[in-house]
């Protein structure tokens, strides 16, 4: 009983440790992943201030000495706010699956390890057919 203990100990164990390094390199690859949007999007975001800055000074340039200044300036500042406000909206929501980009591999190798257990508990020793166990078994 010491040596099966023992074994299964040392077996999950290995298993564990296997968990670990695939979720070491779930995560590296979100972190990549991250860091590329996120530079993309400040790019992107700094690029897009300085042509509004240059438009909105344009814009008051050509409306100064007229009677239509300060409607101007509103004008610019509402669709300031509309524009954050659109913007703001599909970043701030609920989206149905939020945990769908990060930690795939880590999730299907848990879900496999829970169809194995399941199978294990329930007495089917055999894989299904049309399962990947049973198209990776050879014929005997």
């Amino acid at each position: 009983m010491r040596t099966v203990t023992a074994r299964l100990g040392r077996l999950v164990l290995g298993h564990l440790s296997a968990y670990a390094e695939v979720a070491g390199e779930d995560a590296r690859d979100a972190a990549a992943l991250l860091a590329r949007r996120l530079l993309k999007l400040f790019v992107a975001a700094v690029c897009s201030l300085v042509a509004l800055l240059m438009l909105c000074a344009c814009l008051l340039a050509l409306a100064w000495d007229g009677p239509w200044r300060v409607w101007t300036a509103a004008g610019l500042a509402l669709a300031f706010a509309a524009v954050a406000a659109a913007l703001a909206y599909p970043v701030l929501r609920r989206h149905e699956h939020p945990d769908a980009l990060f930690f795939t591999r880590i999730r299907s190798e848990l879900n496999r390890d829970r169809e194995l257990i399941e199978r294990a508990f329930n007495g089917e020793d055999r894989a299904r057919p049309g399962t990947a166990e049973a198209s990776e078994r050879p014929n005997a």
